[in-house]
């Protein structure tokens, strides 16, 4: 009987009946593979051991990055509320003289969209209207340093271009090493008119049913240091006024089509004689249906002149 065949047999007194060589090239087979054993089991423990390291590490890496995103959650937080408090408190006056209703969203906690009331040094009332470039706390950053230079300039012009040009040569050069920009719609509110400097913003007035776009040439502050435009038109008892930021407009739907102004003024346009929160109302609730996905900041002022 041979070697493999006592084997297979499972009986292990049959190995006394094997020749001398033979036992010797068992002995020698089966302490080769004693070693291997021996070795691998050495190599899966130390496998083991490396393992559980690791996994002891990305335990603790995984509370780290746990403690590091509940430390940036409570920043987001904190940034949200000193944002929110920067928004604007309304002015009791000016809205005696205007009906007004508002949207405003940012796409994450905070975000580069602002508007703000105004009373200026002649006892006149503006808006303003600003889109800053980019997203996030960055450009809330910019926001609170805009509306700084904003406050500061109230108390030394009243003549919208002359308010943008200072707020423009003030923030050029912090706005250029930043690498940012922002839009601009300023708009002063005189008894049967507005005055405006549009620099890169989006403005709409419907009167007797036709509307009247703002000119929008003007360069955007941060860009380059240029004298600014000012445009007049009538605003008189009934007649509207949209003011808002591209991330309304430049929305697509499925096809890539954009949501657009002439939409937006046209909904205006059809629904001027109903409460300014009415207007509002049917301009998001047309632009919800439109929309694929929201891809930027989106603020809307609608504004009607009280008779």
């Amino acid at each position: 009987m041979t070697l493999d065949e006592i084997l297979q047999s499972d009986d292990p007194e049959r190995l006394a009946e094997l020749p001398r060589d033979e036992l010797t090239r068992l002995f020698w087979k089966y302490k080769g593979l004693l070693k291997r054993v021996e070795r691998d089991t050495a190599f899966w423990q130390a496998t083991n051991d490396n393992l559980r390291t690791a996994y002891e590490r990305l335990d603790e890496q995984e509370r780290e990055l746990a403690r590091a995103y509940q430390t940036i959650r409570q920043d987001l937080e904190i940034a949200q509320q000193v944002q929110h408090a920067l928004l604007p408190k309304q002015f009791p006056e000016m809205l005696a003289q205007l009906d007004l209703a508002v949207f405003h969203r940012q796409m994450t906690e905070v975000g580069g969209d602002y508007y703000d009331f105004f009373r200026l040094r002649d006892g006149s009332y503006a808006i303003g209207l600003f889109d800053i470039s980019g997203h996030g706390v960055s450009a809330a950053l910019i926001m609170a340093y805009l509306k700084a230079q904003l406050v500061q300039t109230m108390e030394q012009a009243s003549r919208p271009k002359d308010i943008v040009e200072f707020v423009n040569s003030a923030t050029l050069t912090f706005l250029r090493e930043v690498r940012r920009y922002a839009t601009v719609n300023f708009v002063v509110f005189g008894p049967r008119s507005i005055r405006y400097v549009c620099g890169g913003g989006y403005g709409a007035l419907v009167r007797g049913g036709e509307v009247h776009t703002f000119n929008k040439g003007d360069p955007f502050i941060g860009l380059r240091r240029r004298a600014y435009s000012e445009y007049e038109l009538p605003f008189e008892p009934g007649d509207v006024l949209a003011l808002y930021t591209d991330g309304l407009v430049e929305a697509q739907d499925s096809g890539g089509a954009d949501f657009s102004s002439r939409r937006l003024h046209e909904i205006v346009r059809a629904c001027a004689t109903a409460p300014v929160d009415e207007i509002l109302q049917r301009c998001l609730d047309d632009y919800n249906q439109f929309r694929r996905v929201d891809a930027d900041d989106i603020t809307l002022i609608v504004l009607r002149r009280r008779g």
